[in-house]
């Protein structure tokens, strides 16, 4: 740890040879900060069921901007991480089309959010690579040379102001990410690190502002403990803060000099459906003299012209998509839903339907998978390829353990006792009943026979937790042997679906709940 404390001050004092002493403002000096946060490859208008059809979209983000900018040319364009992941534009590109977009769109910096790494560090370089897209952390290292991977902050000359933007992922959204895909990085602790950055460069800029993926709940502690931030432009948890939030810096943790005593707290929802905006006043003190904000609703007023840069960049990759994600994959009567609040606590329709292709693609007796690993219901009626990309887009292959029928058992104990936490689970190939009272699996049958203590099985999962991520690693720790099928499991639901053309009814769950009623999950705002 002590060479990553000399890392930082190499950088900064390269920054503080190229910072001027501050002078004093001539006058009040406004600007105007646009924020975005867990896109997630939302580049076209979709139907939301919270915000209505047809909304949303990087495109129409992009024109709305242009409109902003018209009007305020000096306007500030940041991002709070997660462009990656969620439909076809990423996992057909894998980044290529929404590092694109969005530096067509305006974004002049971003930072890393979990799912940037869904594909690896070496895919989310070249990405950068191709687009030239500025991506900033401060507390993410290269493990073998404790070297930053990513710049730590830039500074932005806007209206006369000097604004530092640091970037910056939180304690548990890096938890999120693929502990493989980590291996070769080591994360500090957030609000330490940005605090250390954030004094050393504070008396040669305005304004600093952090770009900060790691929630709403960590970003307002994080407010609290650093006073020398001005702004936290936040995601992860998919918040929409309607209204900036002002915290109060907590006593004795340093000087702010904004005039606010606090940090201005922002987050944007999800998808592109809106468009964050904060407008910011700075006095001759240096002091932010007002400040007020709101979410922008993006709808078809912002549709561009048919020869708009990033609507042609759009259509160039949608044009290859759509012959592939419009065909129909096969047809369910009922609809596969999955609420998002009960993925954690409910078997759900979508939920048994992906368990029972992953079984097939791993010939195992049963299949488990986190129920975080699928995104969306399907609605009844035909199912498109792109429905499936949509519901299933994680690179994600189904693994198969080989486990003794005491193993299991034990298995299905823990999750008994953990019940929910950290994810939910979907199952095929077993029934039984979860009795969260005794924190145990009791009547467990494995296809048509009670579990056998001696017996070997097949147990499929995600490579997500098999890899260890979600206490993956407990749960197989007894395991005898794995192989993976090299499958994705959007794949296994595709080739399930050539094979039997309509999903049956899975309504009825073959997991009965007992205590269910009086459960309460350890719910958090960072489920994403």
């Amino acid at each position: 740890m002590k060479v990553l404390r000399q890392t930082l001050p190499a950088v900064l004092l390269l920054a503080v040879a190229l910072f001027a002493t501050l002078p004093a403002l001539a006058g009040d000096v406004a600007l105007t900060i646009l924020h975005t946060n867990d896109t997630h490859s939302r580049v076209m208008p979709f139907d939301s069921k919270t915000h209505g059809s047809d909304v949303g979209g990087i495109v129409r983000r992009a024109e709305l901007i242009r409109r902003i900018k018209e009007q305020a040319p000096h306007a500030l364009t940041l991002d709070a991480g997660d462009i990656f992941q969620g439909t076809p534009f990423y996992i057909v590109f894998k980044g290529e089309a929404c590092h694109r977009l969005a530096v067509a769109a305006g974004c002049e910096a971003t930072t890393i959010g979990n799912h940037e790494l869904d594909n690896g560090l070496e895919n989310l370089h070249k990405q950068i690579a191709n687009s030239g897209i500025r991506m900033l952390c401060s507390n993410v290292f290269y493990r073998d040379s404790k070297r930053l991977v990513f710049p730590a902050y830039h500074v932005f000359v806007r209206n006369g102001l000097k604004i530092a933007v640091i970037g910056s992922i939180g304690n548990e959204a890096w938890l999120a990410a693929d502990r493989k895909n980590c291996e070769p990085m080591l994360h500090t602790d957030q609000v330490t690190t940005v605090r250390q950055v954030a004094r050393r460069i504070r008396r040669y800029v305005d304004l600093i502002v952090v770009l900060s993926h790691s929630g709403i709940d960590f970003d307002e502690q994080m407010a609290a403990q650093i006073a020398e931030i001005d702004v936290i432009v936040g995601g992860h948890t998919h918040e929409e803060l309607h209204e900036p939030k002002l915290i109060a810096n907590n006593p004795g943790i340093g000087i702010c000099n904004n005039g606010l005593d606090g940090t201005i707290v922002v987050q944007a929802g999800e998808h592109s459906v809106f468009l964050g905006r904060l407008d910011l006043l700075m006095n001759e003190h240096g002091q932010i003299a007002s400040y007020s904000g709101r979410l922008e609703l993006i709808t078809s007023e912002y549709e561009p012209k048919a020869d708009n840069k990033v609507q042609q960049i759009a259509n160039h990759y949608n044009s290859q998509l759509e012959s592939i994600m419009n065909k129909v994959a096969g047809h369910t009567s009922k609809e596969l839903s999955l609420p998002k609040d009960k993925k954690k606590t409910h078997m759900l329709p979508m939920g048994t339907f992906t368990a029972q292709s992953m079984l097939a693609a791993g010939k195992g007796d049963i299949c488990l998978v986190n129920s975080g690993a699928i995104r969306a219901p399907i609605n009844s009626g035909e199912i498109t390829v792109g429905e499936i990309f949509e519901s299933l887009p994680y690179d994600n292959t189904v693994v198969t353990f080989i486990m003794r029928g005491d193993a299991v058992q034990a298995m299905l104990d823990q999750i008994c006792a953990n019940f929910g936490e950290p994810d939910g689970y979907q199952y095929a190939g077993i029934s039984a009943d979860f009795d969260l009272t005794a924190g145990c699996a009791k009547n467990v049958v494995i296809g048509d026979q009670p579990l056998d203590p001696a017996k070997r099985y097949r147990v499929s999962t995600s490579s997500f937790v098999a890899n260890g991520n979600l206490g993956g690693d407990k749960m197989f720790a007894q395991a005898e042997s794995s192989e993976d099928s090299a499958v994705f499991m959007r794949d296994a639901a595709l080739a399930w679906l050539a094979e039997n053309k309509e999903v049956p009814d899975y309504s009825q769950p073959q997991i009965k709940v007992i205590g269910l009623d009086t459960f309460q999950v350890k719910e958090k705002r960072g489920y994403h």
